[in-house]
């Protein structure tokens, strides 16, 4: 009978606790040294570098703030002008307005057909109900996306698979 194991003495976990605080500690010391042991409230910039970073920013916002609202050649040559941000922004808007809004790129359906445009709504329209297409549903204003149902599966509540689904 092996009595040994019952008279040995638990290993304690105190050395990991000893060992994370050591670690802790050597991490601080490292930090320190590379950050070159500067404290964070010590100011090493004199104070005329301070005023002339101060006039330096303040002449940048001065030049933009004029070439933002006034007129000048860009290229006198080309004919191209720089004119102030705020009537820019106004003959955008009225070229916006101007023109018709149109897709970027080609609709088309499922069968690569391009889709005519829909008309816009106009406030009279709204209130307005859409008109329902004639005829059966599988006609022109049927989804195009949908899968076709026969009508005696339909009753039966069976439908056709796609071809994704089967």
């Amino acid at each position: 009978m092996d009595t040994t194991s019952h008279n040995e003495k638990k290993k304690s976990g105190a050395w990991f606790f000893i060992l994370g605080i050591g670690l802790i500690a050597l991490f601080l010391l490292a930090t320190n040294l590379f950050r070159g042991g500067y404290s964070a409230t010590t100011d090493p910039e004199d104070p005329a570098r301070d005023a002339e970073r101060v006039k330096n920013l303040a002449d940048l916002q001065a030049e933009n703030e004029k070439k933002l609202n006034s007129y000048a050649w860009v290229d006198q040559a080309k004919g191209s002008v720089q004119i102030p941000i705020n009537q820019a922004m106004t003959l955008v808007l009225a070229k916006l307005n101007s023109t018709k809004p149109a897709p970027a790129y080609p609709v088309v359906d499922n069968t690569g057909q391009p889709v005519p445009p829909t008309r816009l709504a106009t406030p009279a329209d709204t209130d307005a109900a859409d008109p329902l297409p004639e005829g059966e549903p599988a006609a022109a204003g049927a989804n195009a996306l949908a899968a076709p149902v026969d009508k005696t599966e339909a009753k039966a509540g069976k439908t056709k698979k796609s071809k994704t689904q089967q």
